[in-house]
């Protein structure tokens, strides 16, 4: 049903400028694993929604992150050539097509979050319109992905890096998490946990993603490693070495690990957060080992 609500949540397409539509029709073809939207859905049935509600919630985060892809693939920015197993878009449709296509999901997406959010009562409401506003907004995702190209050649710290990743990373996943709960009927203690563990379960990914970049593994999304050092991008394993990171991300890991079995309830009631869960890349563990037993 989500994939469904994804594919065809612009509606028909055959009335739009052609290229445009053309541009649409491949990305939203293309949904990748809609982790952050089963997830989103399922804590907001949990969390007392109706479902119409919950699913515009979740396909709304996932448009939203969608358009988010296509900008961090542009040559302005990652200049990445693959996405989800095929071409970015601004290969294959030019670079103001993908723009155009990207500002058309992240209007979309804004009028499902509010189709969502409009069932809550009034505190509720205006709780959750800040909670968008500041996830999304310069302090958020937006002031992340400037921060990202800012210029790192010069050298980062892993503060410096982590702050990248809580803004670029994180502050999706808070998204994702808390804003059903907040609509919902999440209680403070559940949002707060909920909120904790999506900041370590996004510093968490990133970590991976840093390591996977390193080491030049290319991710089951199709997405080419190696590509931090060569853009000056801030990457972990840039500012504190491959061992540090590895022990970085185990450490998030078990952190987050702490969070989730501390949600009010059985662990049944929250096993959509499983989900958001990241192995590490398979060279890191055995680099993990290498070093591991040198040290020994």
């Amino acid at each position: 049903m989500l994939r469904e609500t994804y594919t065809h949540g612009l509606g028909r397409l055959d009335h739009a400028e052609p290229r445009l539509a053309a541009a649409l029709g491949d990305v939203l073809a293309r949904p990748g694993s809609l982790v952050r939207a089963v997830v989103a859905y399922l804590i907001g049935v949990e969390m007392g929604l109706a479902e119409e509600a919950a699913r515009s919630l979740a396909c709304g985060m996932e448009y939203l992150h969608t358009a988010s892809l296509v900008f961090d693939d542009l040559p302005a920015m990652d200049d990445a050539r693959m996405r989800r197993g095929a071409a970015c878009l601004h290969v294959t449709h030019g670079e103001a097509i993908a723009m155009l296509a990207a500002l058309a999901l992240i209007n979309r997406g804004y009028s499902m979050l509010w189709q969502g959010i409009s069932t809550a009562d009034a505190r509720r409401r205006k709780l959750g319109g800040e909670w968008v506003e500041a996830r999304l907004g310069p302090f958020g995702v937006t002031g992340g992905q400037a921060l990202d190209l800012r210029g790192w050649r010069d050298g980062q710290s892993a503060a410096e890096v982590s702050e990248v990743a809580a803004r670029k990373t994180g502050e999706l996943l808070r998204l994702t998490l808390v804003l059903p709960a907040i609509i919902g009927n999440g209680t403070e203690r559940e949002i707060k946990l909920l909120d904790r563990l999506a900041l370590l379960r996004g510093l968490a990914y990133q970590a991976a993603d840093d390591l996977k970049d390193v080491l030049a593994v290319q991710d089951s999304h199709g997405k080419t490693g190696g590509r931090d050092d060569e853009l000056g991008r801030p990457n972990m394993v840039a500012a504190e070495g491959l061992a540090a990171t590895i022990g970085r991300f185990h450490r998030l890991q078990a952190m987050g690990d702490r969070v989730a079995a501390a949600l009010p309830g059985t662990a049944d009631r929250w096993g959509m957060l499983k989900a958001l869960k990241v192995p590490v890349p398979a060279p890191a563990i055995a680099t993990g080992d290498l070093l591991e037993a040198t040290a020994g």
